[in-house]
C-alpha cells in the first residue's frame, strides 16, 4: 500500500490507493467484456461446444491478474516512460523493447502459474484439467492483445501523468512569478520611500533657511507666517505619508502650499498661473513629485527678478499617458550659470520617475536662448484613481 501510495506520489495523478484500483478495475474490465465476448461467438459458431464452467474460471483469474499488474504497470511506466519526440524518433525504440519484455514475462508468468497450480487444483475440483497445448495456443494467441492493451495503458498513462505534472509545473511557475512580482512591487515602493524620506529633509532645509533668513532681516512677521504655512504642508504631507502615489489634484494643494510659502517670500513679484486638463486630476503620481520642479524654478530662475516673476504649471493627457509642466520666465539657458549636473531635488525626481515607471517615465528640460526654462515630467498611461 505504501509503495502504491509512493507511485501515485510520482505520478502527480490527484488519485487515492481505493480510486486507483477502481480505475484500473474498470480499465481491465472493459477489455475482459470484450474478451468473454469473443469467446461466446467463438463458442456459439462451434455446433455442440458450450463454455464450461472451468473454462470460466480460468478467464476470470486471467482479468484478476492484469488486474492485479497495475502498480506493476503504473511503476514500468514511471521509470521507463514512453515519449514520442519528433527530434528524437530512435529512442522510442528502447522503451518499447523494455515494455515487450515485461509483458512477455507476464504472459509466460500466468500460463505457468495456470499450467501448475491451477490445473491441478480444477483436477482436484471437477475432474477436468487443460492440456498443455491449450495454454501454448492460448498464449500466442492472447500475447498480442495483451501486449496491446498493456501498451495503451502505459502511454495513457504516462500523457495524463504528463498533463498534471506540467499543470503543476505551470501553477508553481505562476506562483513563482507572482511572488516575485510581489517581492519587485515592494522592492519598489521601498525604494520610493526611501526617495521619498531624502527628499523631505531637503525640501525642509531649504524652507528652514528661508525662515532663518527673514529672521536675520529682522522680519519676523514674515519668518512666523512661513512657519506657519509650513507646519499646514506638513500636517497635510503626514496625511498621506504611507501613500506612495496620490491624485494630481491632491499634489497640486502640496504644491499650492509649498508656493505660498514662497509668495510669502516673494509677496508681489511672484504670479503663478494653472492651466490643469480636467481628465487628468484623478491620475496617480508620486507624492511630492511637483515641488522640486518649482523649487527650481524658483532657486534658479526667478529669485533674481525683481518684478513680474512668473511660474506656470501646466498638465495635459495624451496618448500614452499625461504630462506636467513647470514653466518660469527667469533666466534662460544663455544667462544661467553653469551646472556640472541636477541638484539633489531633481536627481530624485529623476529617480522617482524611472522607478514607479521605468522607461515610461522621464523629466525633460526645455531651456530657449529667449529666456525661461520648461521641465516637463512625463507619465505612463495608468490608469486613473476611481472617485471616492
Amino acid at each position: 500500500m505504501t509503495f502504491l501510495k509512493r507511485m501515485l506520489e510520482q505520478s502527480r495523478l490527484p488519485l487515492s490507493v481505493g480510486q486507483f484500483w477502481w480505475y484500473s478495475f474498470c480499465y481491465w474490465g472493459i477489455f475482459a467484456v470484450i474478451t468473454f465476448g469473443q469467446l461466446m461467438m467463438l463458442w456459439l459458431l462451434k455446433e455442440g461446444v458450450v463454455m464450461q464452467p472451468h473454462e470460466m474460471f480460468i478467464w476470470l483469474l486471467d482479468g484478476l491478474f492484469w488486474w492485479s499488474t497495475s502498480p506493476l504497470v503504473l511503476y514500468a511506466a514511471i521509470k521507463v516512460p514512453i515519449a514520442f519526440k519528433v527530434r528524437e524518433s530512435s529512442s522510442i525504440f528502447k522503451p518499447i523493447l523494455v515494455h515487450l519484455a515485461i509483458v512477455t514475462f507476464l504472459n509466460i508468468f500466468i500460463n505457468i502459474l495456470h499450467y501448475y497450480i491451477t490445473n491441478p487444483l480444477m483436477y482436484r475440483a471437477v475432474g477436468k484439467s487443460v492440456p498443455l497445448e491449450n495454454y501454448l495456443f492460448s498464449f500466442f494467441i492472447a500475447y498480442t492483445a495483451s501486449f496491446g492493451q498493456y501498451l495503451l495503458l502505459v502511454v495513457g498513462f504516462n500523457k495524463v501523468s504528463y498533463i498534471y505534472r506540467y499543470q503543476e509545473l505551470k501553477q508553481q511557475n505562476f506562483e513563482t512569478e507572482l511572488h516575485n512580482e510581489q517581492l519587485r512591487g515592494q522592492l519598489a515602493n521601498a525604494q520610493l520611500q526611501s526617495l521619498k524620506m531624502q527628499l523631505n529633509p531637503h525640501f525642509l532645509f531649504n524652507t528652514l533657511h528661508s525662515v532663518v533668513s527673514l529672521m536675520v532681516k529682522n522680519d519676523i512677521r514674515k519668518a512666523t507666517l512661513m512657519i506657519t504655512t509650513l507646519s499646514d504642508l506638513l500636517r497635510a504631507v503626514l496625511v498621506n505619508q504611507s501613500a506612495d502615489f496620490i491624485p494630481l489634484q491632491e499634489e497640486l494643494k502640496l504644491t499650492r502650499q509649498y508656493l505660498d510659502i514662497q509668495q510669502i517670500r516673494f509677496q508681489d513679484r511672484l504670479k503663478v498661473e494653472y492651466h490643469i486638463d480636467p481628465a487628468s486630476e484623478l491620475y496617480p503620481v508620486p507624492q511630492l513629485i511637483l515641488q522640486p520642479m518649482v523649487e527650481n524654478s524658483i532657486t534658479h530662475g526667478i529669485s533674481d527678478i525683481t518684478t513680474n516673476a512668473l511660474i506656470r504649471i501646466t498638465s495635459a493627457v495624451t496618448a500614452t499617458g499625461m504630462q506636467v509642466t513647470v514653466y518660469d520666465n527667469g533666466l534662460g539657458a544663455a544667462s544661467r550659470k553653469a551646472s556640472k549636473g541636477m541638484g539633489l531635488g531633481l536627481q530624485n525626481t529623476q529617480l522617482r520617475l524611472q522607478q514607479a515607471y521605468g522607461a515610461n517615465g522621464r523629466l525633460e528640460f526645455d531651456q530657449p536662448a529667449a529666456g525661461g526654462t520648461s521641465v516637463t515630467l512625463f507619465f505612463d498611461g495608468r490608469q486613473p484613481i476611481a472617485d471616492g
